[in-house]
């Protein structure tokens, strides 16, 4: 499955990302089974504050990271080769991104850090290959069009959109989509799962937004009605089905042990349950609204 490291893993930093989202990030050589991996390595601290209640709350952007790596694996969808947990002491981390981890935990710092790592495929984002080097909004935009249509014809956007409303995640965009040279798309950053990270077995993640499928957005906003017609319905049914079959043969068992790392047997079996509700056909017909 996933591996689940000590600080004893860690083999030092690297030079700093080319991009940032919007979590403290960084790169690092990490040894996984006898090999020194290149790296990107998101620190996460145990508490958040919920931006809806205001009260702080356990931050499960590290069980979405591993719940979402393996479930989109096991469904055929493309991530990095190795990915998994590691548990780093402060002085492993940049010390520029400790201002950003102690505010995210109510300005204390932890003794340690749970961090999610992935492999680094050497691929550029869909954000790199087409905005980082444009400015002028005109032209911003005919490169959003011309993403879009790229998208459009890509067989794996209906898989993708189709994965994302199934775990409701609420960040998917185009810098944590990567292009391989023969232009398949792999992902990364599976931290939104469930809207907010704020989510506890048996209830979604509450945020002061709606939820929205922001791939599946970012098509129509630029070709109006994609979503509605009727062959890429009948590509988002055909993924749903595909889903469907994987999670019950595969990707429940999965999910299952990685659950077993954070949560008790009742709650492993909530949340279980609700990933296989949300795949049932009535509730996902509603949602994603097409005819099957």
């Amino acid at each position: 499955m996933i591996p689940l490291l000590g600080s004893d893993a860690f083999a030092g930093q690297l030079g700093p990302p080319r991009n940032r989202g919007a979590s403290p990030i960084f790169r690092a050589k990490i040894r996984v089974d006898g090999a020194s991996l290149h790296c990107y390595v998101k620190p996460l601290p145990d508490r958040i504050r919920c931006p809806v209640s205001g009260r702080e709350v356990a931050n499960q952007e590290i069980v979405s990271e591993a719940l979402g790596y393996v479930l989109a694996r096991s469904v055929g969808l493309k991530v990095p080769d190795v990915a998994g947990i590691i548990l780093l002491e402060p002085r492993q981390i940049p010390k520029e991104l400790h201002p950003a981890l102690r505010e995210a935990c109510g300005g204390r710092a932890q003794s340690d850090y749970f961090c999610w790592f992935s492999k680094d495929m050497k691929y550029p984002s869909l954000r790199q290959l087409h905005l980082d080097d444009v400015r002028h909004p005109w032209l911003q935009k005919l490169r959003g069009r011309r993403l879009a249509r790229q998208l459009a014809d890509n067989p794996e956007s209906s898989s993708i959109i189709v994965l994302d409303q199934w775990l409701l995640n609420s960040d998917r965009n185009i810098g944590n989509l990567l292009e391989s040279p023969c232009k398949s798309l792999f992902l990364i950053d599976h931290g939104r799962l469930f809207h907010y990270p704020n989510w506890e077995p048996g209830r979604i993640g509450m945020a002061p937004w709606p939820w929205e499928n922001r791939l599946q957005k970012l098509i129509d906003d630029f070709i109006p009605d994609w979503s509605e017609a009727l062959p890429n319905k009948s590509a988002r049914a055909l993924a749903y089905n595909i889903f469907a079959v994987s999670f019950r043969e595969t990707g429940a068992e999965a999910a299952r042990i990685v659950l077993s790392e954070f949560f008790e047997h009742t709650e492993i079996e909530v949340i279980l349950r609700l990933l296989a509700e949300r795949l049932e056909q009535e509730q996902y017909t509603e949602a994603a609204d097409f005819i099957p």
